[in-house]
């Protein structure tokens, strides 16, 4: 068992408590907003999409509204039990186990895919973009928020987390290098609000990352 394991193994019966404190509904909201807005979304009523780092089925519930299917993976089974308790009332909800970085599904199996603050516990960030970009339909989007670089150390020692965030020409990057266009890494709406061992409340910014896979006709010409 991972240290990350460990951690939200202990945690999962508070991570919804503890997860208010770092993100909110309303950056939620607007990620997923951000991507009903874009030009052909992928959130239609017949989609298929994934929320994957779920933990207890937080992005899970924004979605599961509003599209036929949203798979949610997670490497946790104790955040996985509370998760499907949170979202026994919709059918449309399934949860699987399994890390971020081996997906359990072909290629292109999905119209989206959502990560919210999974891509810090990842060992291998651009690798687990690239699994999340396997996993896409052509023309499927991906949509990733998570923590711009700070320096609050002692996250990793309590929260198991194995980066300090990432830097936004990083992230821009690795979608590239993973087969995305259309790439915009904004500053998402909200801050995380991390109290630090003395119990000192320490914002982080938070940035939201979306990108496009390549349809067919672009990846050819390209």
């Amino acid at each position: 068992m991972t240290d990350s394991q460990t951690y939200f193994a202990q945690v999962a019966g508070q991570w919804d408590e503890i997860r208010a404190g770092y993100f909110t509904e309303h950056m939620r909201s607007a990620a997923i907003a951000k991507v009903e807005a874009m030009h052909s979304s992928p959130l239609r009523p017949e989609a298929v999409v994934a929320d994957v780092g779920t933990g207890t089925g937080f992005v899970a519930l924004g979605l599961a509204p509003k599209v036929a299917k949203v798979i949610g993976f997670d490497a946790s089974p104790e955040m996985l039990a509370v998760a499907r308790r949170n979202l026994a009332a919709f059918s449309n909800v399934e949860f699987r186990e399994a890390p971020g970085d081996h997906l359990p599904l072909p290629d292109g199996a999905l119209d989206a895919a959502f990560a919210n603050m999974y891509l810090h516990h990842a060992p291998a960030p651009a690798d687990a973009v690239r699994e999340l970009v396997r996993v896409l339909k052509r023309g499927g989007v991906l949509c990733l928020t998570d923590l711009d670089t700070h320096d609050h150390t002692w996250q990793r020692e309590q929260m198991a987390d194995l980066w300090l965030g990432f830097e936004r020409d990083d992230i821009r990057r690795w979608f590239a290098e993973a087969g995305l266009t259309g790439i915009d890494v904004d500053c998402a709406e909200g801050a995380c609000c991390a109290a630090d061992p003395t119990g000192k409340i320490e914002p982080l910014s938070i940035f939201v990352a979306i990108g496009r896979k390549q349809t067919l006709r672009r990846a050819i010409l390209t």
